[in-house]
């Protein structure tokens, strides 16, 4: 019995480190903002990984080459914040332009 729960645990382990290795590209992907269809190819192409290994690795090198569009809601938050003092006078255009320039250059 002992052995049973022994190996059931490496396979486990395995299981685990190997579902893991496939996220990579998925988890490299979310940090550096990747949305919407190249952030779905990346993850059906990690995925495909299980069976045809390049795969993975070609998800791999999207999701490092691909450019993040997505903004961060909490960007999109001081956004909308700086227009509305922008249009309520109490910024200068120019003030308003270099905080939107600042936050959509983080994209």
């Amino acid at each position: 019995m002992l052995e049973v729960i022994f190996a059931f645990l490496i396979m486990f382990s395995i299981t685990v480190l190997f579902v893991a290795f496939l996220s990579i590209p998925i988890l490299i992907a979310n940090a550096r903002g990747i949305c919407g269809a190249e952030h779905t190819t990346i993850v059906v192409l990690s995925i495909l990984g299980v069976f045809f290994g390049i795969t993975w690795l070609v998800a791999l090198i999207l999701s490092v080459v691909w450019r993040g569009e997505c903004m961060v809601e909490e960007d999109l938050d001081r956004l909308e914040k700086a227009a509305k003092l922008y249009k309520s006078k109490a910024i200068s255009k120019e003030e308003y332009e270099k905080i939107k320039s600042k936050l959509l250059s983080r994209k």
